[in-house]
């Protein structure tokens, strides 16, 4: 079947520092097809608060011919990024005509946007995903694309910010899109609900991210003594704070590091902060992670069990095993998959009977590096574009 375009719609910028599920699967799939990222749309609040002046300038530095694109990565001159142009700020609006009204507007800035460049590249047919940005999910029937596909990363009710008005959005878009895919088999129950073509396509890994010839010491590292117990990802309302104390209170000669950003509206951990072998070392760069994680002695995801976490995929399970490491989590979600992989553990004296556990022989090494490659990035993009492709099939011979 033809390598058809796609028109990729993400929550997240491509320039975002920790990256994104979207982001991953579109780079993927440009290289072997046109692949159209559309960016998060900027809104006269965030110019005139400055808060991305830098990329705001980046970009309008970077087009060229009178389109809103870059061809961000020299290694894929397949993925074209586009910036639609800036538009209006209306999160803050409660639902009714006049949010309904700009909208529309908003929704037509992004539109001229992007008919603009699909013509320019002469791009007729094409699939369009959007990828958790419901709000922004747009109607496209001027040009209208092969396939309709909305992708669920997470539960919406749980993302504070975006839920005011996303809640509705993905109601709305889950009942006229042709395909669904979720990241979670959670999701995939929840949304099924309201459209029955619901797939499951778990996140992957960037396995070679984490393959360096040679790693280097953090700095930290050199200061903190005992075994390091590592956590990565965001510190916010998915953390058992409470647990995670107990945990550290209980043996003082094990060092609970974590590393990413720190959630002010969502951050619980203002006790655990407190105790002398905790140590939150901030955020650190996609090229810094590896290093940390290999000076690791175990890797661990305390995350608490509610309707919010059972919607996640764990994606870091893939991440910390890729550098053969053991890991330690809660049971907050199916992890059936990773049978063998992870110890599990509910209050502190599991913890410890995990720690006793864990061990990293070469075997148990080499396994570990086995799994998280068959769930890398590369895979789960295959497995993303062949329910489309056959959905596509099935929707020409329909027609025949």
């Amino acid at each position: 079947m033809k390598n058809f375009p796609i028109v990729m719609q993400g929550l997240t910028r491509f320039d975002e520092k920790y990256g994104a599920t979207s982001l991953a699967l579109a780079k993927e799939w440009s290289k072997d097809r046109l692949v159209f990222y559309i960016d998060h749309p900027f809104t006269y609040k965030d110019i005139y608060s400055k808060t991305f002046d830098s990329e705001v300038k980046f970009r309008n530095a970077s087009f060229q011919n009178g389109l809103r694109v870059i061809n961000p990565y020299s290694e894929l001159p397949n993925f074209i990024n586009i910036t639609p142009k800036i538009v209006l700020p209306i999160n803050f609006l409660p639902n009714g005509k006049i949010y309904e009204l700009l909208k529309k507007i908003n929704h037509k800035i992004i539109k001229e946007t992007l008919f603009k460049v699909l013509s320019y590249y002469d791009v007729n047919d094409y699939y369009y995903i959007n990828s958790f940005n419901p709000v922004y999910y747009l109607n496209l029937k001027k040009k209208p694309p092969l396939l309709n596909i909305y992708h669920c990363v997470d539960l919406m009710s749980g993302e504070r910010y975006i839920a005011k008005h996303g809640v509705k959005a993905e109601n709305d878009v889950s009942k006229k899109a042709d395909r669904i895919i979720t990241t979670s088999d959670q999701l995939k129950l929840n949304l099924m609900k309201l459209n029955p073509s619901t797939e499951v396509v778990h996140n992957g890994a960037d396995f070679s991210q984490f393959q360096l010839d040679h790693y280097t010491v953090p700095k930290e590292y050199l200061k903190i003594n005992g075994k390091k117990v590592v956590y990565v990802g965001n510190l916010g309302l998915r953390i058992n704070y409470p647990l995670l104390k107990k945990i550290a209170q209980k043996d003082r000669n094990l060092q609970f590091i974590f590393i990413g950003p720190i959630n002010e509206r969502e951050f619980a951990g203002k006790e655990l902060r407190e105790e002398p072998n905790v140590h939150f070392l901030g955020p650190k760069l996609a090229t810094e992670v590896p290093h940390y994680l290999y000076y690791a002695d175990i890797c661990m995801i305390p995350f608490v069990i509610n309707e919010l976490t059972r919607c996640i995929y764990p994606l870091k399970i893939n991440e910390y095993l890729s550098l053969g490491k053991p890991v330690l989590t809660t049971n907050f979600t199916d992890l059936s998959t990773f049978k063998g992989m992870t110890i599990s553990f509910e209050n502190e004296d599991d913890f410890y009977e995990g720690i006793n556990q864990c061990s990293a022989t070469e075997e148990e090494i080499d396994q570990r590096r086995q799994f998280a490659l068959s769930n890398d990035w590369t895979h789960r993009a295959k497995d993303f574009i062949s329910i489309i492709e056959d959905d596509a099939k099935n929707k020409a011979n329909d027609k025949e």
